[in-house]
């Protein structure tokens, strides 16, 4: 990466199979990252991140330091902390005396986290439907109006958490609320590549809107099938963006 910010040279990365063809796509995503003008450890974690997602990186594939320094001519001081990034999104593990490696959920972690979401999801949506006021109602309706609007990827993830949250909040299930929180990490980097997609918040929204409706009627089997087709095809999608 030059003294600006962005990466200009690029060596194979050993650990890779067929590391000449890897090397070629790898660099092409560095170079896409480096006109989003960041600091340089987003950079790197940008394209990481898309290798993966793209399977250029595949699941259990060691991640060294060196190597991807090299590769994207950076300090392994600014490796590291992309890998650290990337560790909270939960794509990257990083074990003592192993070093850092690819966590990539796999087809069926996918399907079994949209099974358990669907059934807390329901639970919640169940308990906290009677108790939501048309105050809460109108703020959910803000929230989608602002989603609307939104143009950055961490605020459109970030109202559509607030939006699920707040009609969740009155259910008054903490232990609920914490497990579905864990889920709900393990698959948020896979949203943020969702939601870049230009069709995925359109239908994000109308499902949105659909729930508040079937809230303010107190339907609750409606709201219960809404929210578990709008969480399966999100699985669905997810599961799409790891096939490719």
């Amino acid at each position: 990466m030059n003294p600006s910010g962005g990466p200009t040279k690029y060596v194979n990365i050993q650990s890779v199979q067929n590391g000449d063809i890897v090397m070629e796509q790898l660099s092409t995503l560095a170079r896409a990252a480096q006109d989003r003008r960041q600091p340089a450890s987003i950079l790197v974690a940008d394209a990481l991140r898309e290798a993966i997602f793209g399977r250029l990186l595949k699941q259990g594939e060691p991640l060294r330091q060196d190597a991807l320094a090299k590769q994207f001519a950076v300090s392994q001081v600014t490796v590291r902390e992309a890998l650290r990034l990337l560790g909270e999104e939960g794509l990257v593990e990083i074990a003592p005396r192993r070093g850092a490696i690819v966590a990539c959920l796999s087809e069926d972690d996918v399907r079994e986290i949209v099974e358990l979401r669907i059934t807390l999801e329901s639970i919640l949506i169940a308990a906290a439907i009677r108790r939501l006021t048309d105050t809460d109602l109108e703020e959910a309706e803000r929230i989608i109006m602002r989603l609307d609007k939104a143009r950055t990827l961490n605020e459109q993830l970030q109202l559509n958490l607030s939006f699920h949250s707040l009609l969740y909040s009155r259910a008054v299930r903490p232990r609920t609320l914490a497990m579905l929180e864990k889920l709900r990490l393990a698959l948020e980097p896979y949203l943020r590549m969702l939601w870049m997609r230009s069709g995925y918040k359109s239908n994000s929204q109308a499902d949105h809107r659909e729930i508040v409706a079937l809230c303010r009627a107190k339907n609750v089997r409606g709201a219960q099938k809404t929210l578990a087709s709008h969480i399966s095809a999100t699985g669905d999608a997810i599961v799409a963006l790891l096939q490719t």
